[in-house]
C-alpha cells in the first residue's frame, strides 16, 4: 500500500498486503491520542535476538546463490531458537495447570510504573519439573472496566524456568496472564511439520480459452511428470507452477481459488497437544487482580508495550490523500476465485516507484505464508528487503513502513495457521530488515495487548494501527 501525505500537496500511501525499528504505545486521554516510539525494537517473548551486520555495504544487487545462502543461514538461526523435543508420552508435555506461578515481592498495593515480576516454574502433566524451556507463551495484563490492555515480557532460562515481567502502565484493578499456547513439545513438532511439505494448501488454477474453461491443480511445487506451466521470476527466482491444460497455452491462466487439503505431517499424539481445550492455556488462574495506584514518587515509564483502546480518532481523508492498495503474488489463499491479473509481486512493484519524501509504503506480510515451509516467506521477505534497499538509494526520503501481522483464533487448524508459525515469521522479518532504515506498526504487539484473537481485528484496532501510522509520518 502507498500513500503520500503532505501540506498543500498530495500525499501517497502505498499499503502492500501479503533498520531501526519503532515500538511504540497508545495513550489516550479526552482529547488527544499520542504515540510513543522507542529504539531499538527487543525481541522480548524468547529471549533471542538474532544479528545481522547493519555496517555492512549495501548492495543491491543479490544472485540467486547469495539469496539461497541468506536463507540458508536465517533459517539455522531459527533451528538453534526450536530445539528438537521428541516425546514418548503426552504425560511428560508442558501442563499449564500443573506449573507454578510466584508473584516475586508481594504487595498490598502497587505503584504505576512499577514493575511485577512472576517467577514461573513449568512442570509436566505428572507434577514433574521440566528441566528446559522454549514453550510458546503470551503474557498480557489488563483492566476491562478501563478498556486498558499491554503485553507482558518472557524471559526464559531454558531450564524450565522464565521470568514474566509486567510494568504497570495504569492506575486500578490491573488483572494478570500468562498462556501457555503450546508446550515446547508441540512447539518442536510444529516446526518439523511446517517444514516438510508444500502441500497443504490445493490451488486450482482456471485457463480460459475462448469459451472454453479448463481449471488444473496448481502449487508451489507440483511433483508430477505432466507438462507444467512455470511462472517464474527469474530475478528473485520465486516460481508458480500450474498443470498444463491440453491444447491451451499458459497465459491462459485468469483465475485462481485454493482451499486446504487433508494432510497431516504430526504424528496422532503431536495432534492431541493442538486440540482447542490444550491451546491457550491459563497459567495464572488462581491470581487475584492487584491493585495499581498512583502514589506520589516519580517513576520513569517505559511506554512502549502499553496500550489503552478505547475509540480512536477517525482519519480524515479530505485532504489530498491518495491511497493505493496491491495484493502480494502467490502464495495467497482464499476460497473465493481471485484473477491473477490483479496479483504480483511486491518487489517488482516497489521497483517501479520513484519514490519521494511525500511518498509512503506500508509492507504487510505473513498470514498466507503460515501453511508453507519458512523458506517461502524467507525468500519473499529478502526479496522485498533487497527492492526497498535499491528504492532508498535513490530516494532516500522515501518513508518505507512493515506492519506485523495479528495474532489470531485459537480455535483454527494449528498444524496450518498457528500463531507460533506468525512468531517466527515475525522473528525473520525484524532480522531481515533490521539494517535498513524502515519502521515497524507492530501490529503482533498491539493485538496481544487488545487480546483479539482474530485475524481480522475490529475495526478500533484497525483504526489505532492507522493512527500509530498518521502520527508517525505527519
Amino acid at each position: 500500500m502507498t500513500m503520500r501525505i503532505a501540506n498543500h500537496k498530495s500525499l501517497l500511501i502505498l499499503v502492500f498486503v501479503l533498520a531501526s525499528w519503532i515500538t511504540f504505545a497508545i495513550i489516550q486521554n479526552s482529547t488527544k491520542l499520542r504515540t510513543v516510539f522507542k529504539l531499538p525494537f527487543s525481541l522480548h517473548h524468547w529471549s533471542f535476538v538474532m544479528k545481522t551486520h547493519p555496517e555492512a555495504p549495501l548492495n543491491p544487487i543479490v544472485s540467486p546463490t547469495e539469496t539461497a545462502l541468506r536463507i540458508k543461514r536465517i533459517t539455522e538461526k531459527l533451528d538453534q531458537l526450536i530445539p528438537p523435543r521428541p516425546f514418548t508420552k503426552v504425560s511428560s508435555t508442558t501442563s499449564a495447570t500443573h506449573s507454578r506461578a510466584t508473584l516475586l515481592s508481594p504487595r498490598d498495593t502497587y505503584c504505576r510504573g512499577d514493575q511485577l515480576d512472576v517467577l514461573l516454574e513449568v512442570r509436566d502433566h505428572l507434577g514433574r519439573r521440566k528441566e528446559y524451556g522454549r514453550d510458546f507463551l503470551r503474557a498480557r495484563m489488563s483492566s476491562p472496566a478501563l478498556k486498558a490492555g499491554a503485553s507482558g515480557k518472557v524471559t526464559d532460562f531454558n531450564n524450565g524456568t522464565y521470568l514474566v515481567s509486567f510494568t504497570l502502565f495504569w492506575e486500578g484493578q490491573v488483572s494478570l496472564s500468562v498462556l501457555l499456547i503450546h508446550p515446547s513439545e508441540g512447539v518442536s513438532a510444529l516446526w518439523r511439520a511446517r517444514n516438510q511439505g508444500y502441500d497443504r494448501v490445493i490451488f486450482t488454477g482456471q485457463f480460459n480459452r475462448g469459451t472454453s474453461q479448463v481449471n488444473t491443480d496448481c502449487a508451489l511445487v507440483l511433483n508430477s511428470s505432466a507438462e507444467l506451466c512455470e511462472y517464474l521470476d527469474t530475478r528473485d527466482q520465486e516460481a508458480f507452477y500450474c498443470m498444463k491444460p491440453p491444447y491451451i497455452p499458459c497465459a491462459a491462466l485468469t483465475h485462481m481459488h485454493s482451499k486446504n487439503k487433508d494432510i497431516s505431517y504430526l504424528s496422532k499424539q503431536e495432534r492431541s497437544l493442538f486440540e482447542r481445550s490444550n491451546v491457550g492455556v491459563e497459567m495464572m488462574a488462581k491470581f487475584d487482580a492487584i491493585t495499581v495506584s498512583k502514589c506520589n514518587s516519580l517513576k520513569s515509564v517505559d511506554l512502549h508495550e502499553s496500550g489503552k483502546f478505547q475509540k480512536q480518532l477517525a482519519v480524515d481523508l479530505n485532504e489530498n490523500i491518495n491511497i493505493q492498495w496491491q495484493k502480494h503474488s502467490y502464495p495467497l489463499i482464499g476460497s473465493l476465485t481471485y484473477s491473477v491479473k490483479e496479483i504480483e509481486y511486491i518487489a517488482q512493484v516497489i521497483d517501479r516507484i520513484g519514490g519521494e519524501k511525500n511518498t509512503i509504503i506500508v509492507i504487510s506480510l505473513g498470514q498466507h505464508f503460515r501453511p508453507f515451509p519458512i523458506d517461502v516467506f524467507i525468500r519473499r521477505a529478502l526479496n522485498i528487503h533487497d527492492a526497498v534497499q535499491r528504492l532508498l538509494l535513490r530516494s532516500p526520503d522515501t518513508v518505507v513502513i512493515i506492519k506485523a501481522e495479528n495474532i489470531r483464533e485459537m480455535n483454527v487448524d494449528m498444524e496450518r495457521f498457528s500463531d507460533f508459525h506468525g512468531y517466527i515469521q515475525y522473528l525473520a522479518l525484524k532480522d531481515i530488515f533490521q539494517d535498513l532504515s524502515v519502521g515497524i506498526i507492530d501490529a503482533w504487539d498491539i493485538t496481544i495487548a487488545y487480546g483479539t484473537n482474530n485475524v481480522h481485528p475490529p475495526q478500533s484496532v484497525v483504526r489505532n494501527q492507522i493512527n500509530i501510522l498518521l502520527n508517525f509520518i505527519c
